[in-house]
């Protein structure tokens, strides 16, 4: 057994771990309109961008309908999203039941808990 052996498991390369990174409006641009720290507060406590944005087509999807004025743009975008949303949550469910499987395997004293 070498010393590298005995300090390996607590030496760790970069990336060599789990790697996370909060993008913020900060980190994409120092040019950002507004003041970056108000505006990382809405995002984290109020709405996402995409919470945000949402409001905004159903906003235009409403106005098109009441004044008879076609938007074929935003119709689009609002399907793309929505199935994109739709796709993801499939995803997720998918994901679910695969562990859940998983645990059934190992523990099925927990599994039926879950259940529960």
């Amino acid at each position: 057994m070498t010393p590298f052996d005995i300090w390996a498991p607590v030496l760790r390369a970069p990336f060599s771990g789990d790697v996370t990174q909060a993008i913020s409006p900060r980190f994409l641009s120092d040019d950002i309109a507004g003041v970056p720290e108000i505006e990382e507060k809405i995002v984290t406590e109020v709405a996402s961008y995409g919470t945000q944005l949402g409001k905004i087509l159903e906003a235009l999807q409403t106005l098109s309908r009441a004044t008879g004025a076609p938007l074929p743009e935003i119709d689009t975008l609002q399907q793309k999203v929505t199935a994109a949303k739709a796709d993801g949550r499939e995803a997720i469910r998918a994901e679910a039941e695969r562990a859940m499987a998983r645990l059934r395997a190992v523990d099925t004293e927990a599994w039926q808990r879950l259940r529960e």
